[in-house]
């Protein structure tokens, strides 16, 4: 039978066909060969685009190649971290971290931001695995640096520590006629201060199982409307780890934990890592956070006030490069305490205290970020410890800053001249204007001065060689007094509330002089 000849248009379905046929086949080699790429491809990256100073970058390796996950079976693979081509040396020393295997094809690592590190782009590096590098592709990430959000210009504060009754309050005003708690703000003007910050609650309350001791609990809000028609900002804080009487402890808290004769036993602050207490201090300052008239909140203890063993597995679980000692995992709980106990106070390991103290102000860190982010923002304070530029206490003002802290109030006191001196040192080494906001701060009283023949001149220099000393670049912009309590009825010496006061308005009027700035 003959064929008919093909039309035009059927040769040129035909033709069609056969190009749809060879662009499928060629896109299904291509993606093919695609998906083989990727499948070569070794990945190394942070899981986050940018850290702040309380984080651990969370290097991860990622692989799908049988024969490169082999490799990496058989020699772990390790890495560190370098800025502008320079590899960086972290906390505890820590320059290589070997990765562990976490999934198939995944293997992991925990970098901990160094000290105050240096805002910018980072880079993961492997080492060793030589073979892979043509096939290795990294990511960088950023360390930044979080900018507060309240002012540290030119303000000057003064506190108030008694967690008493305002309305029985008697003081006698700046002039000596006497009055009620108003007088409070009469002597905070009259010191040149811009703010009263006053403390709200502690622990425990009067009853049974109560958790806060708060007289002032409704007042607080009468003296924030007042402190606004005198054109004054005012701040209420909390007591948050250490409590006031051990003997009579708040049920439901993880209390922390020292050693005493070879046991843990509980102290009087509640542990840095109860939950319960972060949620009763958020709900205790909420309302205050919601009162226009109410410029900060804020958090005194904010740190592992005292004991803290009973952290021992957490630190032990999440920050890399601790040395364990051989048979930690048949250790029982009250063994592993009492290692971190002895290994605290022998302070012969100097990675070991670096990676603690860093961790334990990590820890901080946390908390406050979540209190700032629950108080809807509002600006906060904290008090800081000032031996070892809070890294001693567990804190670091960088990673407060980062969390959330706006400023940053030094606890400059209770020490001597040498110690003083030195701890301005220490700060100024460490930090400049910019890397956080810091209100440097010393006390009304004499025997915390050592009894300085000077009295409050003492007072005095001591806070002028904080304000032009605490930065490395140029002078502090703010100051705290605490506090107003002891200013009228503390231990003053010969010269009385009059002396000390007048000296504080020295210190006010230099830090709001124009030429104390440059």
């Amino acid at each position: 039978m003959r064929r008919l000849p093909r039309s035009r248009s059927q040769t040129a379905a035909l033709a069609g066909v056969a190009l749809l046929y060879a662009a499928v086949g060629a896109a299904l080699y291509l993606g093919w060969g695609q998906r083989a790429e990727r499948r070569r491809l070794v990945r190394l990256a942070a899981e986050q685009d940018e850290v702040l100073h309380y984080d651990f970058a969370e290097l991860r390796l990622r692989v799908a190649d049988p024969a490169a996950q082999e490799a990496f079976a058989a020699d772990p693979p390790r890495v560190r971290v370098a800025r502008d081509g320079v590899p960086v040396t972290t906390v505890a020393g820590l320059r290589e971290l070997t990765m562990r295997r976490m999934a198939p094809g995944v293997w992991g690592a925990r970098w901990p931001v160094p000290w105050n590190a240096p805002p910018g782009e980072y880079r993961p590096e492997l080492l060793g695995h030589e073979p892979l590098a043509d096939r290795l592709r990294v990511a960088p990430f950023r360390v930044g640096r979080r900018r507060a959000q309240a002012s540290a210009e030119r303000l000057v504060v003064a506190t108030l520590e008694r967690n008493e009754p305002l309305e029985q309050m008697k003081v006698r005003r700046p002039d000596g006629t006497l009055t009620d708690w108003r007088g409070l703000l009469d002597w905070t003007q009259s010191l040149g201060a811009d703010a009263f910050w006053m403390a709200g609650a502690s622990s425990p309350g009067e009853a049974p199982g109560e958790t806060w001791l708060a007289p002032n609990k409704e007042m607080i809000h009468e003296v924030a409307k007042e402190c606004r028609r005198r054109g004054l900002k005012f701040g209420v804080y909390v007591l948050y780890s250490l409590t006031l009487d051990g003997a009579n402890r708040v049920p439901g808290y993880e209390y922390a934990l020292e050693i005493e004769g070879g046991r843990p036993v509980p102290t009087r602050a509640v542990s840095i890592r109860d939950r319960r207490r972060l949620d009763d201090a958020v709900a205790f300052l909420a309302p205050y956070a919601r009162d226009p008239n109410v410029d900060f909140v804020g958090l005194d203890y904010i740190r592992n006030a005292l004991g803290g063993v009973e952290l021992v597995d957490d630190f032990v679980a999440e920050m890399p490069g601790v040395v364990l000692p051989d048979g930690w995992k048949g250790f029982t709980r009250d063994e592993r305490m009492l290692w971190l106990a002895r290994k605290k106070a022998m302070r012969k390991d100097a990675a070991f205290v670096d990676a603690w103290q860093w961790w334990r102000a990590r820890r901080v860190a946390l908390i406050v970020k979540e209190v700032k982010a629950r108080l809807r923002d509002k600006p906060l304070w904290a008090f800081t410890l000032t031996w070892d530029k809070g890294w001693h206490h567990g804190q670091d003002p960088v990673m407060m800053n980062d969390a959330g802290v706006d400023l940053d109030a030094l606890m400059f006191y209770e020490a001597d001249k040498a110690q003083y001196a030195q701890m301005v040192k220490d700060w100024r080494a460490y930090l400049r204007h910019g890397d956080a906001n810091l209100v440097p701060g010393n006390i009304f009283d004499w025997n915390l001065h050592q009894k300085d023949p000077a009295g409050p001149r003492e007072f005095g220099r001591r806070l002028d060689a904080a304000l032009d000393g605490v930065y490395a670049d140029r002078p502090a912009r703010a100051v705290f007094y605490h506090d107003l309590g002891r200013l009228l009825w503390g231990r003053l010496g010969p010269w009385g509330t009059k002396g000390w006061a007048e000296e504080a308005r020295r210190v006010s009027r230099k830090v709001k002089m124009e030429e104390h700035h440059p």
